[in-house]
């Protein structure tokens, strides 16, 4: 199954509610309660709503021994399949569901090297270079995501979070908002954007 890291925001309205989630578009793992706001219904990561709770010190899940025993499954293919990109991509996958973003992201540039026309492999490449303390690099792949595709919300959203919590930027988070929100079509599980252009607007008048 196809998965697809979507930094799910669960949509809160404090700092330490927003920046401790993204959207990504992996399987779905518990995250942590929302303190206060609407939350966002859990999803599986192929861009749709759902994802784990991002940042330092975030709380990971226990390890999964259906995972486990998947990634030793895909790691024995790789040893004599190394250049398929399927494969590579599903073992990102799998490690980003094990909270081990460090090796995802080896997988995912991997596979990226093969083939880089995925704005969900973008994506979910995002999400482990923000959850291994490299939001810059995290920027850089959303707004990959977002040129590839017009339409792909998950990036834009999770650019949004991480220029207005992780790069201080608040016009920028503004100016990829009014982009998210002119997007002709809301799909199910679209977020609720009021909280965040209230922190917005909070932060540019201080």
């Amino acid at each position: 199954m196809w998965k697809n890291p979507v930094m799910t925001l669960v949509a809160g309205l404090l700092l330490g509610f927003f920046g401790g989630y993204l959207a990504g578009q992996r399987q779905p793992r518990p995250a942590a309660p929302p303190a206060s706001g609407p939350a966002m219904p859990a999803d599986p990561h192929a861009g749709v709503p759902g994802a784990p709770p991002l940042g330092p010190g975030a709380a990971l899940a226990a390890p999964d021994a259906h995972l486990t025993q998947e990634l030793h499954e895909l790691e024995a293919m790789l040893a004599t399949n190394p250049e398929s990109y399927e494969l590579l991509v599903r073992a990102g996958n799998v490690l980003y569901d094990l909270g081990s973003f460090t090796r995802a992201i080896d997988y995912y540039e991997r596979a990226r090297r093969l083939r880089d026309d995925s704005p969900d492999v973008l994506t979910d490449s995002g999400v482990a270079y923000r959850e291994t303390g490299n939001p810059a690099r995290a920027a850089e792949l959303f707004e990959q995501a977002a040129r590839l595709s017009p339409g792909h919300w998950q990036s834009r959203f999770n650019l949004i979070i991480v220029k207005l919590f992780d790069l201080n930027d608040p016009a920028g988070a503004e100016r990829v908002l009014a982009e998210l929100k002119a997007l002709p079509e809301k799909p199910a599980g679209f977020p609720d954007l009021a909280p965040i252009e209230k922190e917005i607007a909070a932060r540019k008048a201080k």
